[in-house]
C-alpha cells in the first residue's frame, strides 16, 4: 500500500498545472449595446478561459481545474441599464480569453481576446461591444455602360459562421473564417450572372472587388445597417 501511494504522488504533482495566479486580480469593464446603439440592460457577462484538454480525476476537487464539459469562469456581471458593467476577474495565466454576453439564458455574443489585450494595471477594457442581427442583403450588378468585358468578382461579407476576435483595441475577424465569407465568381458572362443573396450579420461592411481583363481592380465598401439591405452596383 505504501508503494502504491508513493507511486501516485509523482503522478498528481506532475498533473496540478496551476491555471491561475494566486495573488493577481484583474478587472474587467464594458458596455453593450444592440445592432441599433441601444443599451442592453440585465445582460450576463461571463469571462472565462480556454478548459482543460486533459482532465485528471486526481484534482477534480481543486478550484484551479475546470471540469472538461465547461470553460472555467473567471468572473461574472450583469449590465445596467446604460449596458455598462465592471467586475473583478480571477487573473488566469493563460493567452487566451473569452467575453460571452447571455440574455434571457441565451448566449447572444462572444469574442476571444488575449493576455496582450489586459494593461499594465490588469485592466481588460472592451469599451463597447455591439450585439449584431442577421440582415439579409441582396446585390445587383448591373452593366450600364454596355460593355462586354468579363469581370473577376470578389465579395467579403461578416458571415454567419464568422466570429470575432479583439486585438489591438479593435474587433478583427477571426482569421480562420475568411475563406467562408467571401462570394468568388465571373460576372458578365451571361445576362443574369450578376444578382446573389445571402445573410451577413449587421452592423457590419461589404467590401466588393471588380477586377477587368486587363487587371485594373476596383474596389467598394457598402455597409450593411439594416435587417434588409438591397444595393445596386452599376459597371
Amino acid at each position: 500500500m505504501k508503494k502504491l501511494i508513493l507511486l501516485l504522488i509523482p503522478i498528481l504533482l506532475l498533473s496540478c498545472e496551476a491555471r491561475l495566479d494566486d495573488d493577481k486580480r484583474a478587472f474587467f469593464k464594458t458596455r453593450i449595446v444592440d445592432a441599433q446603439g441601444n443599451p442592453i440592460n440585465d445582460a450576463v457577462v461571463e469571462v472565462t478561459n480556454f478548459r482543460t484538454f486533459e482532465f485528471n480525476p486526481f484534482v477534480s476537487s481543486i478550484s484551479k481545474f475546470s471540469e472538461p464539459s465547461r470553460d472555467f469562469l473567471l468572473g461574472r456581471g450583469v449590465t445596467d441599464n446604460n449596458g455598462e458593467t465592471d467586475f473583478l476577474l480571477l487573473f488566469d495565466t493563460s493567452n487566451e480569453y473569452f467575453v460571452n454576453v447571455y440574455r434571457d439564458g441565451q448566449n447572444i455574443f462572444s469574442v476571444a481576446t488575449g493576455i496582450e489585450s489586459f494593461n499594465n494595471d490588469l485592466t481588460l477594457n472592451i469599451p463597447l461591444i455591439t450585439v449584431k442581427d442577421v440582415a439579409e442583403v441582396g446585390l445587383d450588378f448591373v452593366n450600364t455602360s454596355g460593355t462586354t468585358e468579363v469581370f473577376e468578382l470578389q465579395v467579403n461579407y461578416f458571415d454567419l459562421s464568422c466570429s470575432e476576435v479583439f486585438e489591438n483595441g479593435e474587433f478583427l475577424l477571426d482569421g480562420n473564417c475568411g475563406f467562408f465569407n467571401q462570394i468568388f465568381t465571373r460576372i458578365n458572362e451571361d445576362p443574369d450572372d450578376g444578382n446573389f443573396e445571402f445573410q451577413a450579420f449587421y452592423p457590419s461592411i461589404i467590401t466588393i472587388s471588380l477586377t477587368d481583363e486587363a487587371g485594373t481592380e476596383t474596389t467598394q465598401e457598402l455597409f450593411v445597417n439594416n435587417p434588409t439591405e438591397r444595393y445596386e452596383i452599376n459597371y
